[in-house]
């Protein structure tokens, strides 16, 4: 089955498949309607109640605090939460989710109370030359195993409100376009979060990190040249971590366009450029011999740093 997506931009001269597709049939984003397309919160901050459908974005859009600067939000959202267009009489919705891009399904939670996420697929896409991967949660049901090769626009699950934090009312599609930080991230696990089982793998949401899957979409829409490398690597920088050199660093194996050409093959230690929301987007070789990870750069701001890395840096 195929998910009955729209035409392309009426702006493109010719027709053409994004290289990322919209997930759903909601393609309000396209039409200048965000508020028709990322899902509300429910907010109360300084006694003033409100539903913010900013806040179903990407980015730090949750937890407001004020400071000295003025109201600061400190969670981050890794994805984004896209609404229903169809609910049956009871109010369930009953949106076909689809794979954003041609993949194979890397891993299925059919757990509602496995993570937060709920039910959740992952899929991995080999999109120019690196692996890429698209997360769908809080899905009612899956129509896919894990292993099975799919197109562009096949029906992965149904949307619906598993997980925690969801009722019906707010029930949506959490939808993510990342990398793999790690291929090591069940040693990691196992020794940093003992006690507490890993039941997803790799595919488990603290090694998939994001960028803004909006901003993705619309770009691919309207190029039909987009490359996703040049997108990761146009992000703001926020800070740099040193590392040591060590054949453990499978980030740099898998993703080769985060290096640039003429730097050398194998430096004592790496310096990668992350954005404030964690994700790296460029590496250069260091002449520093560090024995561990040490932060050699953060960009000045008037307010706590934790609060523009999501915590991942202090002090």
């Amino acid at each position: 089955m195929k998910c009955a997506l729209a035409g392309v931009l009426l702006a493109l001269t010719t027709a053409h498949a994004a290289l990322v597709e919209f997930p759903t049939k909601n393609r309000a984003l396209l039409d200048g309607r965000p508020q028709d397309f990322f899902m509300y919160v429910e907010r109360d901050f300084e006694g003033k109640k409100a539903r913010p459908w900013q806040a179903g974005q990407f980015g730090f859009v949750r937890n407001p605090h004020r400071v000295a600067s003025g109201v600061i939000y400190s969670r981050m959202h890794e994805g984004i939460d896209i609404q229903p267009l169809s609910r049956d009489a009871a109010g369930n919705p009953m949106d076909e989710v689809c794979a954003a891009a041609a993949g194979r399904v890397a891993h299925v939670s059919p757990e509602s109370g496995a993570s937060n996420y709920g039910r959740y697929i992952v899929v991995e896409h080999d999109l120019q030359g690196a692996p890429l991967y698209t997360l769908y949660a809080h899905l009612a049901s899956t129509a896919v195993t894990p292993g099975q090769e799919v197109r562009q626009g096949e029906v992965l699950g149904r949307m619906g409100f598993s997980g925690s934090g969801i009722d019906r009312a707010r029930a949506h599609l959490h939808f993510e376009i990342g990398i793999l930080m790690s291929e090591n991230f069940e040693s990691w696990y196992d020794h940093h979060c003992g006690g507490s089982p890993n039941k997803h793998g790799l595919y488990n949401g603290m090694n998939l990190c994001g960028a803004d899957p909006s901003a993705i979409l619309l770009a691919a829409q309207k190029n039909p040249d987009f490359r996703i490398a040049d997108f990761f690597a146009g992000q703001d920088p926020v800070f740099w971590i040193t590392v040591p050199n060590s054949p453990d660093l499978s980030l740099l194996r898998k993703y080769p366009w985060l290096v640039a050409k003429g730097e050398l093959a194998a430096p004592p230690a790496w310096t990668i450029t992350f954005t404030g929301t964690g994700f790296p987007i460029r590496a250069t070789a260091s002449k520093l011999a560090v024995s561990a990870p040490e932060v050699t750069w953060v960009n000045p701001s008037a307010d706590p740093v934790r609060y523009a890395t999501r915590g991942l840096i202090t002090g």
